[in-house]
């Protein structure tokens, strides 16, 4: 009969100390590095003006709205409900931008305009309740728009990489299927926009001639892996 005690209370040991781990990553279950990819849709805009001393154009008509992809990589620390994090993370536009015609004569050009990358660093802080996950979001991004003049009958090409940085923010909800895997749903506002002339010297451009991007809206969907237990 002694042994069989001893034996239920080895068991018995082994379990606690088995569950301890366990109870430990379900206390905190969202500390640590991870790593994951995001896609969703982005809103931008780009306006000017092309050749305003003869067949004006206006550059209001490029969209930039389109579908993005990219990845991220954080760390979280939790403290019972509260979670202070830090987060980088990168966007491409899916799609490539788009194009318009300019109707200039002889010089007829297909202006492009696009967004190479939209990157940010920031803070995140959230509440946990259970396997969800509440937070807002703020820090700087940065990003690179592309502007491009092209003259087919010529052979002309031309590219302007215009960078800039702002303010970035938003908001979401977080949700972890499975310890270590978490599906997240965020909004985010980069406060990011650039401007510059054109040259002069190229085909049908004309003094006062210049490009703008304004801000960017994202809404998307991301998916977590965590690194660290």
């Amino acid at each position: 009969m002694r042994q069989i005690y001893l034996a239920a209370a080895s068991l018995a040991a082994a379990a606690v100390a088995s569950m301890t781990p366990a109870r430990a990553q379900v206390t905190n279950p969202w500390n640590g590095f991870y790593v994951g990819v995001n896609g969703g849709y982005a809103w931008q805009d780009a306006g000017g003006t092309f050749d305003n001393l003869d067949t004006n154009t206006r550059l209001n008509g490029f969209d930039l709205n389109g579908a993005v992809v990219g990845g991220q990589v954080g760390y979280n620390w939790q403290s019972s409900q509260l979670l202070i994090g830090v987060e980088f993370d990168a966007m491409t536009l899916a799609d490539g931008g788009e194009n318009i015609n300019s109707p200039s004569v002889p010089n007829a050009s297909v202006l492009g305009a696009d967004m190479n990358y939209l990157a940010s660093v920031r803070a995140r802080l959230g509440w946990a309740i259970n396997n969800w996950l509440l937070f807002g979001s703020v820090g700087w991004g940065f990003s690179e728009f592309e502007f491009t003049q092209n003259v087919p009958a010529t052979g002309f090409a031309h590219k302007i990489r215009l960078d800039d940085s702002g303010l970035a923010y938003g908001g979401g909800v977080e949700w972890m299927m499975t310890y270590g895997v978490s599906l997240r749903a965020e909004y985010l506002r980069y406060d990011i926009g650039a401007s510059s002339p054109l040259p002069v010297g190229n085909p049908s451009v004309d003094l006062g001639d210049r490009i703008a991007f304004d801000n960017v809206d994202v809404a998307r969907a991301a998916l977590n892996i965590k690194l660290s237990h």
